[in-house]
């Protein structure tokens, strides 16, 4: 009677000490958002600039917003404003002022900062200010010319400034 005793209470020992039947699913959940940039205006549009006025040729505002890290170049074609008649011969280079809020301003030469791959006018990495924000920026651009505009030939002139918003992600 002892042994049967101590069996029952071997097995009512071993019944308390373990654990209930359990079962588990682990779910690993995965899921993508396309970066997507917006730039404001976009497309392209014509203006007119006065080269013999060394002022300011009014400005462009601009406002664009990114959801991932983002870079805006500015870029000349021709790295200043190019007499067609000459071809190419004389070229007029400008200056281009940009204002952008919370990043800090820069004034680029249409020669010697905008031609080739043109200038990296803003670069924002900071993955939190785009969360909190949405990206969003605006700001302006300044063309003037300066007192060589006035010894510019007569003819047409021409060139191509293009601003680009491009996703870093």
């Amino acid at each position: 009677m002892k042994r049967t005793l101590t069996a029952i209470a071997a097995v009512a020992a071993l019944c308390g000490t373990a654990s209930a039947d359990s079962e588990s699913l682990v779910i690993n959940l995965a899921g993508e958002v396309d970066s997507n940039c917006e730039l404001i205006p976009e497309g392209s549009t014509s203006y007119n600039v006065d080269m013999l006025d060394t002022g300011d040729q009014g400005f462009l505002a601009i406002a664009y917003s990114c959801n991932s890290p983002y870079t805006v170049t500015l870029q000349s074609a021709n790295g200043g404003m190019e007499h067609v008649e000459s071809g190419g011969a004389v070229n007029i280079d400008y200056d281009v002022d940009t204002r952008f809020w919370i990043f800090p301003t820069g004034s680029y030469n249409s020669q010697t900062d905008l031609s080739g791959a043109g200038a990296v006018i803003v670069t924002d990495n900071d993955w939190e200010n785009i969360l909190t924000n949405g990206g969003s920026r605006n700001g302006n651009l300044d063309l003037s010319f300066d007192s060589l505009a006035e010894y510019a030939v007569a003819g047409t002139y021409e060139d191509t400034l293009t601003i680009t918003l491009a996703a870093n992600y």
